[in-house]
């Protein structure tokens, strides 16, 4: 471990959906199933379950009224929030992160708030939540509602409470590489009984006779799916305290070395380790990112350097400002004479911790990950 178990527990409830002779969620009961399981696990009282959480994002922002020209609140370091608000036809806006957690900054939101303000996405990174208390508290007081991006933080905790119920909506993934894998998939989970309604509108047969919210998608969970994933979620909290463990190895493995920067977050948060990060710092102590790489290379370190490269805001989708086209999104006619460009700068420390950021996905045989922390901490010895 943390290795995935597909096992007989998946083959009996797979079983289960193939003698039921019904393969989709429309008159199955299996996604149903998942969908309150997983609510019950993540601490909310609704789930609705879709077919990816590109999905689910899209669905969160309809759901809580966001149109052509509204403003949609995002941080820089994962672009897909970004994405979604593109989905909707609307316009992302960027606040920098905190250095130490890489999360949004709640210090820098209200500053970006404007009258078309209307959601927030905000992603705990790399499963570390972010200051929700905080986030949730300026949201309220300007009416701004607030969707979680869980998709690397299934479990995680900040005071207690799970990520993906602080806000008004969490959007969980369950692409393969994420800690709950079936392939693809996402889940929506709330709270508010009206929210889950409108959610649930995208996730079940299009409503093309009625107008009730306006067009609806096609988002919806197969039964295969869901069954799978009530499977692997019985066995989820085994990997994530596996990744815990393998978390505070790399951690502990950089620790006497202050050139190396473990991303960090307050006591109160819970970390749960889709990705372990670092930041490199070495060039402020003498020692080059190439050296370091070439030192990487010569005692097989599995670690990789800069995540994407760049911040939301410099992926061609946006920066090429690409869409629907006639302009829209982001040069809509309705959002004309915004200030909606996106320079060099706009999140100076999200720009600076691409600069430096190491990462190492989790997932793998724990012997060899513990074994991939000692070899990072002797990189470490070799250079310093």
């Amino acid at each position: 471990m943390p290795v995935r178990v597909f096992d007989d527990v998946e083959m009996r409830l797979l079983k289960e959906v193939l003698d039921s002779g019904n393969l989709s969620s429309m008159g199955g009961q299996m996604t149903a199933r998942f969908e309150a399981a997983f609510a019950e696990a993540v601490g909310t009282k609704h789930g609705v379950a879709m077919n990816s959480a590109m999905s689910v994002l899209h669905a969160c922002l309809m759901a809580v009224g966001v149109e052509a020209a509204d403003e949609v609140i995002c941080d820089p370091v994962c672009v897909f929030g970004a994405v979604a608000v593109m989905y909707a036809n609307a316009v992302p806006v960027f606040v920098d992160v905190n250095p130490v957690t890489w999360n949004m900054d709640p210090g820098l939101i209200e500053a970006k708030i404007t009258e078309r303000t209307k959601a927030l996405i905000v992603t705990h990174v790399c499963g570390l939540p972010a200051e929700m208390d905080r986030i949730t508290d300026i949201c309220k007081r300007h009416k701004v509602a607030v969707i979680e991006d869980c998709a690397h933080s299934l479990f995680a905790t900040y005071k207690r409470r799970p990520a993906g119920s602080w806000g008004d909506i969490g959007s969980f993934s369950f692409q393969m590489s994420k800690q709950l894998a079936l392939g693809d998939g996402g889940m929506a989970v709330t709270n508010d009984e009206e929210l889950a309604h409108r959610l649930g509108l995208h996730a079940g047969a299009p409503t093309f006779h009625s107008t009730a919210y306006g067009l609806h998608y096609n988002y919806r969970m197969n039964e295969q799916t869901a069954a799978i994933g009530l499977g692997q979620l019985e066995k989820a909290r085994g990997y994530i305290q596996e990744l815990r463990e393998i978390g505070a190895a790399y951690d502990h493995a950089v620790a006497p070395f202050a050139w190396l920067r473990a991303q960090n977050g307050p006591p109160e948060a819970a970390h749960t380790y889709h990705l372990w990060g670092c930041r490199f710092e070495g060039d402020t102590h003498g020692i080059s990112l190439d050296d370091f790489k070439r030192v990487l290379e010569e005692e097989k370190c599995a670690v990789s350097i800069g995540y994407t490269g760049m911040p939301a805001y410099k992926h061609p989708l946006i920066a090429e400002r690409l869409g629907y086209g006639k302009g829209c999104p982001l040069d809509c006619p309705l959002y004309l004479g915004r200030n909606n460009r996106y320079p060099e700068g706009l999140c100076p420390r999200a720009e600076d911790l691409f600069k430096h950021l190491m990462l190492v996905y989790t997932f793998g045989l724990k012997e060899e990950q513990l074994a991939n922390a000692e070899r990072l901490h002797g990189v470490a010895e070799r250079l310093s």
